[in-house]
């Protein structure tokens, strides 16, 4: 420290005084003058006072600290923290300034991300890590699909039988609404006691006394009751009534060339991507690993609830379910994630062209169902890169 600054201060306020503590040039006794006696005193009792507002100037060799400002524009909001440490090594005063704009928002994007049309989706984050959150299914993909309503439908069936009131045998038409197969239980409150007239021959139970002829002996006649027992074995009549018969198709697969992307992450130049953790799933009713001819996609009986995790493509990078893996950063980098609908062949491994025609076909996991409903939450954060030329 410069120890000399207060007895200078000391030297300039005695110069001026000086002449007030001899005899006047001019005469006179000097007794209107201030003597030394009297200015050490005045100094004493002012010393404290004057201190407390004296600066003090500080030279002392200091390590030189420029961080510039770091600012993350997202176009929703900024966030500006602000250093600036300066030092003047040859004296003068040491400023040390900080500024932090803390703008708390907890939906923000970095490089932005967009949902396909249809879907319902949020990208929401905090301290530069981000949680994609969509779901949506085959309706809303396809609000127009309408499954069909077998029990409404009609059928018309040709039937032998005998008249006793004119003593011959006929054969008539008869034309019927499907909901007769679905009479035992239809006025119920639940749906355990609804019954299909097939659910109970499933069950063993279709002999005179069947629940069934009863109910369309008591509706009709018994000549009717034997023609609806006999009509329920013909395929063509269960084809449009029984709505567990024909298996439900799916409404897209490969052969309809069809792409959907359900989300698009940007990563702006200067970024790398991290993904963190990524949950996916896929469920549904119908077939898993068949192509969809075969007679395990369908036929009804063998359809069963699926879930699926790895229904999802991705443009270009690493795999999105690895961990501490890092991608982009040398360029504005546009990362597509679709629904993945290939073919047998595909799913089997094979380069098409192929001989079997088989493997040209839908495969049942790879395609989108009725009853199709898809859930994706990536979690994933933006790291600072600097590009090496």
């Amino acid at each position: 420290m410069k120890a000399i600054a207060l007895p200078m201060v000391l030297l300039m306020l005695t110069a001026t005084l000086a002449g007030c503590t001899g005899g006047d040039p001019d005469g006179g006794d000097g007794t209107d003058g201030i003597d030394l006696e009297t200015l050490n005193q005045l100094i004493e009792d002012n010393l404290e006072d004057f201190l407390n507002n004296t600066s003090v100037t500080v030279n002392q060799d200091f390590h030189y600290y420029n961080n510039t400002t770091y600012v993350i524009d997202d176009s929703e909001y900024v966030t500006n923290n602000e250093f600036q440490n300066t030092t003047n090594i040859d004296g003068g005063e040491i400023t040390n300034n900080y500024e932090q704009n803390d703008n708390s928002n907890t939906s923000y994007q970095l490089g932005g991300a967009t949902f396909g049309t249809g879907v319902n989706g949020t990208v929401t984050g905090g301290d530069m890590m981000f949680v994609a959150h969509v779901t949506f299914s085959a309706m809303d993909l396809f609000p127009d699909y309408e499954t069909e309503d077998y029990r409404n439908n009609t059928f018309s069936y040709d039937w032998e039988y005998y008249d006793y009131l004119t003593n011959s045998y006929r054969n008539d038409t008869f034309s019927f609404n499907c909901q007769v197969y679905y009479l035992i239980g239809s006025l119920s409150n639940g749906s355990t006691f609804q019954v299909s007239y097939w659910e109970m021959v499933a069950n063993g139970s279709l002999s005179g006394s069947d629940n069934y002829w009863s109910a369309w002996d008591n509706e009709y006649n018994s000549t009717i009751a034997d023609m609806l027992a006999n009509a329920g074995y013909d395929h063509s009549v269960r084809s449009i009534c029984d709505e567990n018969y024909i298996a439900t198709m799916p409404i897209i697969d490969a052969s309809d060339n069809y792409t959907y992307s359900f989300l698009t992450i940007d990563i702006p130049e200067g970024y790398a991507i991290q993904y963190l953790q990524l949950d996916a799933m896929h469920n549904y009713y119908g077939c898993s690993n068949y192509y969809l001819s075969y007679y395990q996609c369908s036929d009804s009986q063998n359809h069963y609830p699926v879930s699926i995790d790895g229904y999802y493509t991705w443009s270009e990078g690493v795999t999105p379910s690895w961990t501490n893996r890092y991608y982009g950063g040398w360029d504005n980098i546009t990362i597509d994630f679709d629904l993945k609908i290939i073919t047998y062949g595909e799913f089997q491994g094979y380069n098409l062209p192929y001989s079997y025609d088989e493997y040209y076909e839908g495969v049942g996991r790879y395609s989108i169902w009725p009853s199709s409903t898809y859930e994706f939450t990536l979690y994933y954060q933006f790291v600072p890169v600097m590009p090496v030329e």
